[in-house]
């Protein structure tokens, strides 16, 4: 303590001229706080004279109106969005397809196995058959990725990567 106490008496000048210099800046920035307040208080007060209340209340009601409108608008946004996210749905979104040959005679990849689905897991397989002497086609309908025919394996494959895009595929 008696450490502390001579401290304070040796530099006690020093001390009382750093509070005054901290007193000076704080008295100036309350200076300009204090003309910037009476500025906005004069500006307000002359628009309150000035009788534009009432052409702020018009505009705060235009303004209400505007909103309202907006609101609205989102609303029918927001619906058709979902109209949309319904509809999208029902669009093919996930493709599969596998190429191999069918003959032995017939070589290229010319044959097909191609699996179109929508985001519900319908849709349909297509399977061309591809040969010398003649091609054929199939169709078979897919209900919750799942075939009411029996399917070839390079259907399943199709299927497969149809059902799961992500995932690697082997190659066929």
């Amino acid at each position: 303590m008696r450490d502390l106490n001579s401290f304070l008496q040796a530099y006690n000048g020093y001390i009382v001229l750093g509070i005054l210099v901290i007193d000076v800046f704080l008295a100036a920035f309350l200076a300009v706080l204090w003309r910037r307040l009476s500025r906005l208080v004069r500006r307000y007060n002359t628009k309150i004279a000035d009788g534009n209340v009432g052409q702020i209340v018009d505009c705060l009601a235009q303004q209400t109106q505007a909103i309202s409108l907006l609101e609205s608008r989102l609303d029918d946004l927001n619906a058709k969005l979902n109209q949309h996210s319904e509809d999208i749905a029902k669009c093919f979104q996930r493709i599969g397809i596998v190429r191999f040959d069918a003959f032995e005679d017939v070589g290229g990849e010319q044959s097909f196995a191609l699996v179109l689905l929508n985001g519900e897991g319908n849709g349909f397989a297509l399977s061309s058959l591809y040969g010398r002497e003649e091609s054929r086609v199939y169709a078979k309908r897919i209900t919750d990725g799942q075939s009411d025919r029996a399917m070839s394996d390079e259907e399943k494959a199709a299927l497969s990567k149809a059902m799961n895009p992500d995932q690697p595929n082997s190659s066929q």
